[in-house]
């Protein structure tokens, strides 16, 4: 995983060194000129680095497992350009892992919701670089399958902060896209909804998501858009 940000991160600066030579956009005061594209909508597939779950309803074999996991997943994002460098972006992204400890199977999924601002520093006339900021919420969900005990399944909301780089290759009527995020978590466990038959009588601790009330993700992605 760290290969794979050192790797992402040279992409993006190199992206941006590329920007930097590439002529701005000027205005066309011709009749002619094609019409500004504002809005984009688009799909991605991204991956998000998260601290490993420690679960206290059961245990796993440290020797396989980590500090850290990635969590792959899809997203849905939809832009809107508000100023020459200023653009707004909505999203909702999911990651799922699934866990196994010999013939034990513990599924995550997490699903995020974010309003974001982004800066765009450099504007070529295919290639836009940004600086993004925003904020929003999340839930995690666990489920166990856990052999010769009942299955169970926690339940827990929370809410982040972001920011990051985002790289926009703006074809006529395509954009690809590339993002690296920062986000902080803040998760309140004490809530936790824990349901079936593994937490019967279990203990408050039990009960409780398996994870930091603070925590620091990093989330990569590439997508494709559509401009109107």
């Amino acid at each position: 995983m760290i290969r794979l940000v050192r790797t992402a991160v040279a992409g993006l600066l190199a992206a941006t060194l590329g920007l930097a030579a590439a002529p701005t956009h000027a205005a066309d005061p011709s009749p002619g000129a094609p019409r500004e594209r504002r809005f984009l909508i688009g799909i991605e597939g991204l991956g998000v680095m998260a601290p490993a779950l420690r679960p206290r309803i059961t245990a796993f074999d440290a020797r396989y497992l980590g500090s850290s996991v990635t969590l792959g997943g899809v997203g849905l994002f939809g832009r809107f350009q508000a100023a020459p460098r200023i653009g707004l972006e909505l999203g909702v992204r999911s990651g799922s892992l699934r866990y196994r400890n010999r013939s034990d199977v513990i599924s995550q999924d997490m699903v995020l919701a974010e309003l974001g601002v982004l800066l765009y520093l450099l504007r070529g006339k295919v290639g836009h670089f940004a600086v993004d900021a925003g904020g929003g919420g999340l839930v995690h969900a666990v489920r166990y399958e856990l052999t010769g005990r009942p299955n169970g399944a926690q339940i827990v909301g929370g809410g982040l902060v972001h920011v990051g780089a985002d790289l926009e290759l703006r074809l006529r009527r395509i954009a690809f896209t590339a993002s690296l995020r920062a986000l902080g978590v803040v998760t309140d466990v004490a809530r936790t909804r824990a349901r079936g038959a593994l937490f019967d009588g279990a203990s408050e601790a039990q009960r409780r998501m398996p994870v930091a009330v603070f925590q620091t993700y990093l989330l990569g992605s590439v997508g494709v858009a559509y401009r109107f």
